[in-house]
């Protein structure tokens, strides 16, 4: 009987541990349940590893990114880029693009309000599902419209976090950060309680990737008390270039202390 109870006790427990672990550790409780993270932490790839493949900043430094997935959306991104601009924060907007062929001059004002753009898949296909030569051809068709707008995408996350070797190397010879995300959670319309938001900010920690979608209306309600809740915690913002960068200038101290560097990858 005291077994079964000790037995009972340890899987309550187990349970409790694979409920908070996302908001213990800031990864997602997927990644963590992997055998390619702890390979990749004992190899120190696990905040960005040698193929490009971005999953956390700094874990130094309180700074989390805001990315946002799917616009441009001519209703919710322009009200999401006001906030942004009222707290004077960078983020990161991931376009479709269709979307993007459809409003330019959306991309054009994320980048004049000092945003950097990344690259979402052309049309929101599932990316590992496509050839090598087709996943480079969507981001080929992004970035020629990016251009005709007068602007560059400077980073690329597949849609649905979806990846696999073809896709890394498609993303790779364009000299691109493959952007994955360490948290997770926002709800997808319609949503009218907005306590979710406590929820997702309880989640971040130093170096965190936050993933919402600039096209949900619940959200661009939500992101002032977001940005409020991050900001009473203590955290900075960053655009995802910048999180990159910290993260090479981390390796290059780290080695010229001595010391074995969490490998980056341009």
């Amino acid at each position: 009987m005291r077994r079964a109870v000790w037995v009972v006790d340890a899987l309550l427990c187990l349970l409790l541990l694979y409920f908070y672990l996302p908001d213990l550790t800031g990864e997602s409780r997927e990644r963590l349940l992997s055998l390619d993270y702890w390979r990749a932490r004992l190899r120190g790839e696990h905040l960005m590893t040698r193929d490009g493949v971005l999953w956390r900043g700094d874990p130094a430094q309180p700074i989390v990114a805001l990315t946002f997935d799917d616009g441009p959306d001519p209703q919710t991104t322009p009200r999401i880029l006001d906030i942004l601009k009222q707290e004077g924060i960078r983020a990161t907007f991931f376009v479709v693009g269709t979307k993007l062929k459809r409003h330019p001059e959306l991309a054009r004002r994320i980048v004049q309000e000092g945003h950097a753009l990344g690259c979402h898949s052309y049309d929101h296909q599932r990316q590992t599902d496509l050839t090598e030569e087709q996943v480079w051809r969507q981001i080929r068709d992004c970035q020629v419209l990016a251009r005709r707008a007068g602007v560059e995408l400077v980073a690329y996350r597949p849609p649905y976090l979806a990846e696999n070797a073809t896709v890394r190397r498609a993303v790779q010879r364009w000299h691109m950060p493959l952007v994955m995300a360490t948290v997770l959670g926002e709800p997808a319309p319609p949503c009218h309680d907005r306590r979710w938001v406590y929820r997702y900010a309880r989640r971040a920690r130093n170096g965190s990737i936050l993933l919402l979608h600039d096209t949900y209306p619940h959200t661009a309600d939500a992101l002032p008390d977001l940005i409020r809740l991050l900001k009473a915690r203590g955290y900075r913002f960053a655009t995802i270039p910048e999180m990159v960068q910290a993260l090479q200038r981390r390796a290059t101290e780290s080695s010229h202390a001595g010391t074995p560097p969490a490998r980056c990858a341009r």
